[in-house]
């Protein structure tokens, strides 16, 4: 059998053991097999009914405690977990351009554990501290006042496409130095990749995932071989300059700018429209908002807690270790369910409650903790911050109307199209 159909074949069997252990009951296997796009607190909660860390029929552990989860998340012995594209063992297409090809998680310092991790952070860390980004709000203010225009009218507009995309997306693409006018590739592979995320779960999944890897190894080469050739104030020009020193691999550079896109824009993007679909659930909170702006990092935080971004992460056991009273042993895989820890009853109260005065709203574990924090949650807390204030500033009564889409993923969430009314 060739490694082709060696692959297929495990997959299947993956899926087929993924379905049978759900329909068994296994309530750690109904979380991993939600239909994409779909809604999964009332499994969360019953991961979190049986105990602080659940083991499932295939022996993979699973956590909706915030502490367990935040023990994970910051303790080294427990190591990232690349996704099923590097297990798949990806190659180049045929007629792709670039001899290689990477994966904005699997081949960057996402999934890198230290010292190689803590090595590529020093270089990339700096790029997104908080003095760049205040020399970068007047530019984030300015976009969201012309973006906002966009959204004047009385007909229903979707509002991820004319605005909660386009902001970070822009953001994202100055940071880099790409062409603002390549925005539509930008948001396609940021909605794709999402669904790369869950894993492959067929022969279609696989190609699809190679294409699009295939598609942003190819941009991202040219770009930087543009940046090599005409230098520029811009991120990609200052990570070349560490290829050039040897500090970072060429292939790393790639797949980082890409982590640095998607990462830059999705989460920001799923801030916005989030905070929207649950401001027009709350009439209340969405009047004190209307009411005070001012309130926009608020609403950013509880919007961060209310709906994490990423559901959740992997780590795989690097030592043999005791995590909430059980034994696991080296390689043993554990899920951090962000999006459950982040309504933990034990920090929040009344943790089903959307609340923008919530005091610890921050406590919440959407953007990871220890050595893996999120690298741009400086820059997506100022972009939802901004985007949010101004638009209820300009719009004080927009509200969403019909049933939002969300991502096609287990693992991201966030609408990918939210029709939105401005007026009365």
């Amino acid at each position: 059998m060739s490694g082709e159909l060696r692959t297929i074949a495990r997959l299947y069997r993956n899926s087929l053991r993924l379905h049978t252990s759900t329909v068994l009951g296994d309530p750690v296997a109904s979380v991993l097999n939600l239909p994409r796009g779909a809604e999964g607190h009332t499994h969360y909660e019953r991961i979190r009914s049986r105990g602080e860390l659940v083991r499932g029929r295939s022996g993979l552990c699973m956590s909706a405690s915030h502490a367990v989860c935040n023990e994970v998340l910051r303790d080294n012995r427990f190591k990232v977990a690349p996704t099923s594209a590097v297990r798949l063992k990806l190659r180049p297409l045929p007629g792709q351009r670039t001899d290689f090809l990477v994966h904005p998680l699997d081949d960057s310092l996402a999934s890198a554990n230290p010292p190689e991790h803590t090595a590529l952070r020093k270089l990339v860390a700096p790029l997104f501290g908080a003095a760049q980004m205040r020399a970068r709000r007047e530019f984030v203010e300015e976009l969201v006042e012309r973006q906002l225009d966009a959204l004047d009218g009385g007909e229903p507009v979707d509002l991820i496409d004319a605005f909660a995309l386009r902001i970070p997306s822009l953001v994202i693409a100055e940071l880099l130095g790409l062409p603002a006018a390549d925005h539509d590739h930008f948001a396609r592979w940021g909605i794709e990749f999402g669904a790369t995320v869950d894993g492959a779960r067929g022969a279609r999944e696989r190609r699809r995932t190679q294409v699009l890897l295939a598609e942003l190894t190819d941009y991202f080469a040219a770009a930087v071989a543009a940046r090599r050739a005409e230098p520029g104030p811009d991120l990609i020009t200052a990570l070349t300059a560490a290829v050039d020193e040897g500090a970072m691999t060429e292939a790393g550079l790639v797949s980082t700018c890409q982590a640095l896109l998607i990462g830059g824009f999705v989460t920001t993007a799923n801030i916005i429209g989030n905070a929207v679909i649950a401001l027009s659930e709350n009439s209340d909170q969405h009047e004190m908002f209307a009411a005070d702006p001012g309130l926009a990092g608020a609403v950013v935080e509880e919007t961060l807690r209310w709906e994490a971004p990423a559901q959740y992460s992997v780590r795989v056991v690097g030592e043999p270790l005791e995590l909430a009273g059980r034994q696991l042993t080296r390689g043993t895989p554990v899920v951090a369910l962000l999006a459950a820890a982040n309504r933990d009853p034990e920090v929040f109260t009344e943790p089903g409650r959307f609340d923008i005065t919530r005091p610890n709203a921050r406590e919440h574990l959407s953007f990871a903790a220890g050595v893996h924090y999120c690298l741009g949650a400086g820059l997506a807390r100022m972009e939802g911050e901004i985007a949010l204030r101004g638009l209820y500033r300009r719009f004080p009564r927009v509200r969403a109307v019909g049933r939002p889409e969300y991502c096609p993923s287990r693992v991201i969430r966030g609408p990918r199209h939210l029709l939105v009314r401005t007026d009365d």
